[in-house]
């Protein structure tokens, strides 16, 4: 029995310490290539959670891109869509991974790129993606969160 628990005690210590030597050196790992991957993987995210917010984005776009201005349905239908993916920026853990990738490699753009890469992978006009982060409310979702670095 002694010699199980000596082993078990063993196996727990070399665990937690192998787990600290493999904890990313930012100063290392902060490659365009690390980050591109883990920013990828927290985009696609978020594009699960917010595609049906999406659509009518879209069609409120193209109708001001036409020089139309979207119907009373068109409308609110963007408004719920605008709220929908706001809640999805502020609360869901493919914001909250982008944050953590900014506070790692302390790169506050990390977050914006990626996001601005989202809209326009979605087919967004620009004038939609432009009002979108001209938005004070989008400008405080997307500032990065050095905290959440502390907490992961």
């Amino acid at each position: 029995m002694k010699i199980i628990s000596a082993l078990l005690t063993t196996l727990l210590l070399t665990t937690a310490i192998s787990g600290c030597a493999t904890a990313p050196d930012p100063a290392k790992v902060c490659t365009s290539e690390w980050i591109s991957e883990r920013s990828d993987i927290a985009v696609s995210r978020i594009e699960r959670k917010a595609k049906n917010t999406l659509k009518p984005l879209r069609n409120a776009g193209e109708k001001w891109a036409q020089g139309k201005q979207p119907n009373f349905i068109q409308m609110a239908l963007l408004g719920a869509s605008l709220k929908s993916l706001e809640k999805e920026v502020k609360n869901g853990q493919g914001i909250k991974d982008l944050k953590i990738l900014s506070a790692t490699c302390n790169d506050p753009q990390i977050i914006s790129r990626a996001m601005d890469g989202f809209l326009r992978k979605q087919g967004l006009p620009d004038n939609i993606i432009n009002f979108i982060e001209s938005t004070g409310v989008y400008q405080e979702l997307i500032a990065p969160d050095p905290t959440l670095l502390n907490r992961a």
